[in-house]
């Protein structure tokens, strides 16, 4: 959902987001109709940004319908294998720009909506596709 929006924006309905959307459940976002979009434009406790919230419904449907596609999208590219960068120092996102856009090309082949470069390279890294974690950082 950060796409456009500061991280602190996301931090602030981080909390609220989750309840109203069952922690994100595809299966639960995939059922949602129009009806749904309209009460969630009206919840206080999300970020109320029309096109935000139809995106997240339509790429849940995307998912759910296209579940080992998807997965193949995400692996496929890197060999099934965590691309793991190996930084000692922080990560520059705009420096991958030839790496990220077949991805980005193929989410939208799929009809994934609002799935730029740095959500995707974001969501990349979320799943564990790219690795970008210090080589000092505890969490590697």
């Amino acid at each position: 959902m950060q796409a456009g929006l500061t991280f602190q924006t996301v931090l602030k309905f981080e909390d609220g987001m989750n309840q109203v959307f069952h922690h994100f459940s595809i299966k639960y976002l995939a059922e949602l109709d129009d009806q749904s979009l309209d009460k969630f434009c009206q919840d206080k406790r999300v970020i109320r940004n029309r096109a935000k919230i139809a995106a997240i419904i339509t790429n849940a449907k995307v998912v759910a319908n296209q579940p080992a596609r998807f997965v193949d999208q995400t692996w496929a590219p890197v060999h099934y294998v965590t691309l793991d960068h190996m930084l000692t120092q922080p990560a520059q996102p705009e420096n991958y720009q030839t790496f990220i856009s077949p991805f980005v090309k193929s989410f939208k082949s799929m009809g994934l909506k609002r799935m730029g470069p740095i959500t995707t390279y974001s969501y990349l890294q979320a799943v564990g596709v790219i690795n970008d974690h210090l080589l000092d950082c505890e969490f590697r």
